[in-house]
């Protein structure tokens, strides 16, 4: 009797270790996201212009610039040290990496840019309200 519970216990923990590992890997992963969205909306905020910061929009930006970058360096890395395997083509490419994160991550933050409106002064509003406008 103790076998056949014991097996069945291990069994039902392999398949809630199983369960636990897609959770965790996907909890995870959404916390990596947040973080990656959070910084480059900070650090874009603080140097051009400033950028939504909600939840879903820090997740989905971050998610967005995980992939841009995963494609931009792996171009980067891989491409140049295919061509010049070598010390010398890891620190190009580390030098080219950096200029090419920049430029991307300046780009996925515009698709997420604050927009506001301009307030109008009080002189010209109340020119237009005497002339009906």
């Amino acid at each position: 009797m103790f076998l056949i519970l014991g097996m069945g216990w291990a069994f039902i923990l392999v398949v809630l270790v199983g369960l636990g590992f897609i959770i965790g890997l996907i909890i995870g992963l959404g916390l990596l996201f947040l973080i990656v969205g959070s910084l480059n909306s900070v650090i874009t905020a603080w140097l051009w212009f400033k950028v939504k910061s909600g939840l879903g929009d820090l997740l989905l930006h971050g998610l967005v610039l995980f992939i841009v970058l995963l494609i931009v360096n792996g171009i980067s890395a891989i491409v140049l040290n295919l061509v010049f395997p070598g010390i010398a083509a890891t620190v190009i490419s580390f030098i080219v990496a950096a200029l090419a994160d920049g430029f991307a991550a300046k780009s996925v933050a515009k698709w997420w840019e604050q927009e506001y409106e301009e307030e109008i002064p009080k002189a010209i509003e109340a020119e237009w309200k005497d002339k009906d406008l």
